[in-house]
Parts: structure tokens; sequence; C-alpha cells
């Protein structure tokens, strides 16, 4: 019966489900299709792969750890979606995030968002600087560290480092 249920689950279009059945149905999926699988499905579902990295974006700590598991995809406009959402969450909930990271896969995820202007990625990427300066944890992590450098490789090496600066 409950196989009944999750095979029913699977069918229903990702928008009728809620989130927490969304993460939940999306993880049912990773385990019997594969991370290619997932973002196959999700590169048809706009809908849920936009759900889905909302609420990553929103710390769902649940959703963040699936995120990560598809952002080490091959799709790449399906993982780059992954990534953007795990950079917005890197802002706020830093240290959940790099905790499920490779220490390889830090200077993807500690940068800034697409969508971001030059001044917001600016005023952004300064104050993530400090939030990792001031946080013993996060500064003392080999993680932190290497996201605290990414940022600031970023701030002072790109368009954000020489429009401040000029």
């Amino acid at each position: 019966m409950a196989r009944a249920i999750l095979v029913g689950l699977l069918m229903l279009p990702a928008a009728a489900l809620s989130s927490n059945e969304l993460v939940s149905t999306l993880e049912q999926r990773l385990r019997t299709d594969g991370v290619e699988g997932v973002n196959a499905y999700l590169g048809k579902q706009s809908s849920a792969l936009a759900d889905l990295n909302q609420r990553t974006a929103d710390c769902d700590t649940q959703a963040i750890g699936l995120t990560v598991k598809l952002s080490r995809g091959k799709n790449s406009k399906t993982t780059e979606a992954h990534r953007e959402a795990l950079r917005s969450a890197v802002g706020t909930c830093t240290e959940n995030v790099l905790s499920l990271l490779s220490l390889n896969e830090v200077p993807k995820i500690c940068a800034s968002v697409s969508s971001w202007t030059v001044t917001q990625t600016a005023r952004e990427l300064r104050r993530r600087m400090r939030a990792i300066d001031t946080d013993e944890a996060l500064r003392s992590t080999e993680r932190g560290k290497a996201c605290g450098a990414a940022y600031r490789f970023e701030f002072e090496n790109t368009r954000v480092g020489l429009r401040v600066k000029s």
C-alpha cells in the first residue's frame, strides 16, 4: 500500500505537491533514478525546480542536502540553477551549506548570485566576508577559510572590485 502511494506521488505534477512532499518525492527519485534522472525530471518541471531552489535559498535543511547532491550532476542548466540556490543560501545559513560541500566545491558556491547588480554584489560580498571574519567557528574551518578567500578573490578581481575601486 505504501509503495502504491509513493508511486502515485511520483506521478503527480510537481506543482500539486506541497514543498515537503516535493523534497521527499525528489529524494525517492534520487534513490531510484540517480542524480541525472532527477535533474532531467527537474529540467522538464520548471515549477518543481523553482520550488526546490527557493526552499534551498530559504535554508530548508532537507532541501539544501538534496540540492547539494543534485548540484554535482552533469546537466549544466539544471546544476547551475542548483548552484545559484546554494549561493543564495550560503549567505544566510553558511555553516549548514558549507558542511555539506567538499573543499573543492566551496569556491563554486561562495560566489555572487548572477542576478545581483554590481552594487548588490559589492554590498553582499562585503557582508558575507565580514560575517565569516567575525564568526570564530567559520573562520577557523578549512571550508570557512576557503569561502572567505573565494569571496575576497571575487571582490578584488572581478568587475565588482574594478568598479568599487574606480
